[in-house]
């Protein structure tokens, strides 16, 4: 009997649940003691006086593991308890949003290919279609709604917002991040208006649609959509964030907008949800598969993500199935390893959990047999580069060399990459990664030696000099190089001022003190910014946003663009004259 089939059979230690069918035959090589042992403290930091997380694993179709670590709920010492606490798993709610679109498209009411203004009329004409399924896929281009409600403004997710907010901003918005099916880019707003398009077309508020076609036929009698923040639910987790010095502040969600997050759901009703990708109860085999279908971008280039789901081999190189989800005071991860036949849950009710990484964690204790098998390696976590000495010969002449050298950026991560050129040889630095030597391929053409797949294509495109890394999912990236920084010619008063958006309609005002410029913005602390090429700066501390400079034909300033993971080209005019800090 191998390792798979044995685990099944691991046994009961109160709070911990076993079935009585996985009581029998454990595995001689794993004493049911030690894996309990071992997994508990994956759970150590979560104590009776903290909040925590709830953990279920399932094996060939059973709930093998279940357990709580924590409270639910400090204020009242309520523990968590896996059958019960309902949890806000954020992001991880976008496979029901998913599921409940492939099933209007079996009741023949929408189609995969509708142009979305077809069934939200309101939106902005782009000039060029947005259909439902690049929605599915991140790839219809729509800047991200949460973003844009919390850039510049202090919105955080525990102030009260509605859907009308969201919808606001969504429809002011007259700019796309790229063309749809050109790129992928992460956008909750894809999934916010996939819920309305669900309502519209089924005549049936979202969460009475999820609980009649999806969570009742399939007995998650716990789960249900939480879309309105002054709702009472019961064995519902409250969320919080570690405070400096020892205890917890509360964190909670108190935005409405659902199909994009709101689900609440407990570790045993995730289970009958993740049953269905094998039994095919909801949706049928279609369903299932559509769900799992990699999307593929307009040039070719397939893509992880899928509709609503990750598909990769994140794993140790296993096929891989998951979601994770962030929200306010919560964290959520469903794992999937469906030719194993396993999945781990962790839901978690306090800031700071890595439960990616916990679910990774959990698998191994339960998989180590099957890993062994398959000499994977110790981690499934990118190891940082290490320096890598060159390897052979190029073909290019050290002046040819030298023109690839500079700083490139990649504007859809807002990353900065460096290429040196060092005693005839080209080097590569990463963002936070060590320098690593490059060898020719080919004309123009680049590789790390012993080390990954990914190749580097220099080219020229009119005036930009360009940098195209495939990485070895096959998923292209173009950075265009960026000009140095000439540190002794910042004149800082010439960007101060205040600035406006009308896309997000909000005012920045950038200030000057101590030789350093700084954003101001309503409800916000006055945060430093960053020179990083010419005209160019990031703002520090937690913001993720770059601001690149415009000026006119007298080299004025003009306004500035905002970038950011999930929203791009946000443009900001210049209203008045420089401000000086005193």
């Amino acid at each position: 009997m191998n390792f798979l089939a044995t685990c099944r059979h691991f046994f009961s230690i109160a709070p911990i649940f076993f079935s009585a069918a996985a009581m029998a035959d454990v595995n001689n090589t794993l004493q049911k003691a030690e894996l309990a042992r071992r997994v508990d403290a994956l759970f150590s930091a979560y104590a009776a006086d903290s909040p925590g997380c709830a953990l279920g694993v399932i094996l060939n179709g059973e709930l093998v593991y279940k357990k709580g670590y924590g409270n639910a709920s400090l204020e009242f010492g309520v523990p968590i308890d896996p059958e019960k606490t309902l949890f806000a798993i954020g992001s991880t709610s976008k496979q029901f949003t998913a599921a409940a679109i492939l099933l209007l498209v079996q009741d023949g009411k929408i189609s995969l290919n509708d142009d979305i203004r077809k069934h939200l009329p309101e939106m902005h004409n782009y000039g060029t279609a947005i259909s439902v399924d690049q929605m599915l896929s991140h790839t219809s281009g729509l800047r991200d709604y949460t973003v844009l409600m919390t850039m510049g403004n202090g919105v955080r997710e525990v102030d009260y917002s509605s859907d009308a907010d969201a919808m606001a901003v969504i429809l002011r918005q007259r700019s796309l991040n790229f063309a749809p099916g050109s790129h992928y880019m992460y956008s909750n707003t894809n999934y916010f208006l996939l819920a309305k398009i669900v309502e519209r077309v089924s005549h049936r508020n979202f969460g009475k649609f999820l609980q009649d076609r999806i969570f009742q036929p399939l007995g998650m009698h716990h789960t249900r959509l939480r879309d309105k923040y002054d709702v009472v639910v019961a064995q519902r987790a409250m969320g919080y964030a570690p405070v400096g010095g020892g205890g917890f502040s509360m964190k909670d969600v108190n935005w409405e907008q659902v199909g994009n997050t709101g689900v609440l759901t407990t570790v045993s009703d995730l289970t009958k949800w993740d049953q269905n990708f094998y039994e095919s109860r909801v949706g049928g085999e279609w369903l299932v598969k559509q769900m799992q279908e990699n999307a593929v971008r307009s040039d070719g280039v397939a893509l992880s993500y899928a509709r609503g789901l990750i598909v990769d081999g994140a794993y140790r190189g296993m096929r891989s199935v998951h979601h994770a989800g962030d929200t306010a005071g919560f964290h959520a991860q469903l794992l999937r390893l469906p030719d194993e036949r396993f999945s781990a849950m962790v839901l978690c009710n306090v800031d700071g959990v890595d439960q990616t990484l916990l679910s990774f964690k959990v698998a191994d204790l339960f998989l180590a047999e099957e890993i062994k098998k398959r000499g994977a390696t110790a981690s499934n976590q990118t190891a940082k580069d290490a320096v890598i000495a060159p390897a052979g010969k190029t073909m290019s002449s050290e002046s040819q060399l030298a023109s690839y050298t500079g700083v490139y950026l990649d504007r859809y991560a807002q990353s900065l990459h460096t290429i040196e050129l060092k005693a005839g040889q080209l080097w590569y630095i990463a963002p936070q990664r060590e320098r690593v030597a490059l060898e020719q391929s080919g004309e123009q053409r680049f590789r790390l030696p012993r080390k990954t797949e990914n190749t580097f294509q220099f080219s020229k495109q009119d005036k930009r000099q360009l940098l195209n890394i495939v990485y070895r999912s096959g998923e292209p990236v173009e950075l265009d190089r960026v000009r140095p920084i000439q540190t002794d010619y910042i004149h800082l008063e010439d960007y101060t001022g205040t600035y406006f958006s009308p896309e997000i309609n909000v005012h920045w005002t950038i200030v000057a003190k101590d030789g350093k410029l700084f954003k101001q913005v309503q409800r916000e602390a006055t945060k430093p910014m960053n020179p990083v090429f010419e005209d160019a700066f990031t703002v520090t501390v937690d913001d993720q946003d770059l601001l690149r400079f415009t000026r006119d034909s007298r080299q004025r300033i003009t306004g500035f663009i905002v970038d950011n993971p999930r929203v791009l080209n946000v443009v900001f005019s210049r209203e008045r004259s420089g401000v000086q800090i005193d």
